[in-house]
């Protein structure tokens, strides 16, 4: 057993204040941030209490144990179980993630990981679980089972247990001996009686049936949509579901609709997790350590319907989720650039600022490596003050790149804010990290928007007006109706109607403008020279520049 430093408060991600992004991302005006600790429970985060220990009925010594039980009930006769012998199938483990990117190891070789024991009682299933003899500044511990013959990766790890698992159909032992499933279900039943962990397994009228077969779990995966009041499905999400060390999984189609890929004799945990199955993952909070999840309860091994209403905490998941599959959908019948696939973003229950600063990929590019600077580029973007403590552990283990302020509760609402952000990513991916690390020391010098002057005010107002025009584009796309409204044209110093006028030129495409964003055009004038290198109408062009005055 490995010892490590006690550590029993649970408010270790102490910090001065919630973390937003990018303020020159704003869909609504910034309001100062008084100072204050926020800990994970202020932030919006569940804290997950367990309860008793359980004695673990797949373990090997137990397994053996009723095995001998099964073969003692009939004493005058030969039992399926005379041949057979326990053997280690699997190993109850956990390993020690020290940095996001180990993390992010282990979720590549497919674990089912659980960032609390699996041998225990769970009162409260929440968002984060803090082990009370570890320090979480130094990492966080998974819990899973793995193969007998899995490879463990060079990551800190500890077996905590020998198991035995039975698999579907048959199970061959060393020794070429095959049993039944039946005889494996009585072997099983017995080690969760002898265990104190027995449940009767019901059949579809909720009646004892201890020798039927499994399920697999079907259902569906729901959000409301308060624009168009009714519910919709919740599409490309992880439906996960668990007994003990019998994990299932599965994605949601376009309809919400689910189907787990393992079956079950008794009732299951359910959970969805917000990690879309074309690579994007939803995080509950800035400070979080661990993608979002929905956590459902124990239900019918049957299936569940999952149905998301805006009193729950799920819904700014669920809505945010479906609004990056729009968006990417958008991407795909305009000829725009995808953005990373693998992003991560947070979705708060806040309303304010939102952002796309793309920490991930920007942090330790072109000289972004001082927390002094990152610090200084938070509280411009957003009068967010952090101690250098709380962005040395942002850095080791959030680093966002896109926040969504998802607190409105209204679908429209953050469909607009989420295409927004999303427009900034795909700018992102093709500009590149360097574009955007002076995008942010834009903001780190002159604040937010600033007034349109001084070193890389042409990224700053290039990357604007981009956010807006195509954003508001996805949004008419999506409800069918004009959205630009003079506010829209008009914001700030950059005036984002300016590309609403160029896309209506009957020669020059949305993609053609998306194609002038690159890592080279950094003022107005190369925007307008790109522009034109793309249609045969300069004057258009030029007639569209000239519908605003007021350019720096």
């Amino acid at each position: 057993m490995i010892k490590r430093m006690s550590y029993r408060s649970c408010k270790w991600l102490m910090i001065s204040a919630v973390i937003v992004a990018l303020s020159s991302c704003q869909k609504e005006e910034l309001v100062p941030v008084v100072e204050q600790e926020v800990s994970l429970e202020s932030d919006g985060l569940l804290k997950t209490v367990l309860g008793k220990k359980l004695e673990n009925p797949y373990s090997v010594s137990n397994m053996k144990r009723a095995l001998e039980i099964l073969r003692e009930s009939n004493p005058n006769g030969r039992t399926l179980g005379d041949d057979i012998e326990i053997q280690t199938t699997d190993y109850y483990v956990r390993f020690f993630a020290r940095t996001d990117e180990e993390l992010e190891h282990l979720e590549a070789d497919s674990l089912h990981l659980y960032d609390y024991p699996l041998d225990h009682e769970i009162d409260s299933l929440g968002d984060y679980y803090i082990d009370p003899d570890l320090n979480p500044e130094e990492g966080k511990w998974y819990y899973t089972s793995v193969p007998v013959d899995y490879q463990f990766p060079d990551i800190e790890h500890e077996v905590l247990e020998e198991l035995f698992l039975i698999e579907e159909d048959t199970t061959e032992f060393s020794n070429g001996r095959i049993a039944s499933m039946d005889f494996l279900h009585q072997l099983e039943d017995e080690a969760l009686k002898l265990t104190d962990n027995w449940e009767e397994p019901l059949n579809e009228d909720n009646q004892p049936n201890a020798r039927r077969k499994k399920r697999n779990p079907v259902g569906y995966v729901r959000v409301w949509d308060t624009s168009r009041n009714r519910l919709v499905g919740v599409e490309g999400v992880k439906v996960r579901t668990r007994r003990w060390f019998s994990y299932g999984r599965a994605w949601t189609n376009s309809s919400g609709y689910y189907r787990i890929n393992r079956g079950y004799r008794r009732s299951v945990h359910y959970k969805v997790f917000f990690e879309n199955s074309s690579g994007f993952k939803i995080w509950a909070s800035t400070i979080a350590l661990w993608k979002a999840g929905h956590h459902v309860g124990k239900h019918n091994r049957n299936g569940y319907d999952i149905n998301i209403y805006t009193n729950s905490r799920a819904w700014r998941f669920a809505t945010v989720n479906n609004a990056v599959v729009k968006y990417r959908r958008f991407c795909a019948q305009l000829g725009v650039g995808l953005p990373a696939s693998n992003l991560r973003i947070a979705a708060l229950d806040k309303t304010g600022a939102s952002g796309a600063p793309m920490l991930r990929r920007t942090w330790g590019v072109f000289g972004f490596t001082s927390k002094s600077a990152l610090k200084s580029f938070l509280w411009k973007a957003n009068k967010i003050s952090l101690s250098l403590n709380a962005i040395a552990t942002m850095i080791k283990f959030a680093l966002p790149d896109i926040i969504i302020k998802a607190g409105s509760r209204n679908t429209q609402s953050v469909y607009d804010v989420t295409f927004h952000e999303l427009a900034h990513a795909s700018h992102h991916k093709k500009a590149g990290n360097n574009y955007w690390v002076k995008y942010i020391n834009y903001i780190i010098t002159y604040g937010a928007y600033g007034d349109g002057t001084g070193n890389n005010a042409g990224i700053c107002g290039i990357g604007e007006m981009w956010g807006n025009y195509f954003g508001t584009e996805c949004l008419n796309r999506e409800y069918g109706r004009n959205f630009w409204t003079n506010a829209r044209r008009n914001e700030n110093w950059f005036n984002p109607g300016f590309l609403e006028n160029a896309d209506n030129i009957t020669d020059l495409s949305t993609a053609e403008i998306f194609s002038c964003l690159t890592s080279s055009t950094d003022t107005f004038g190369d925007l307008r020279n790109q522009l034109k290198n793309k249609t045969n109408n300069d004057a258009q062009v030029d007639n569209a520049w000239n519908n605003y005055t007021d350019w720096p």
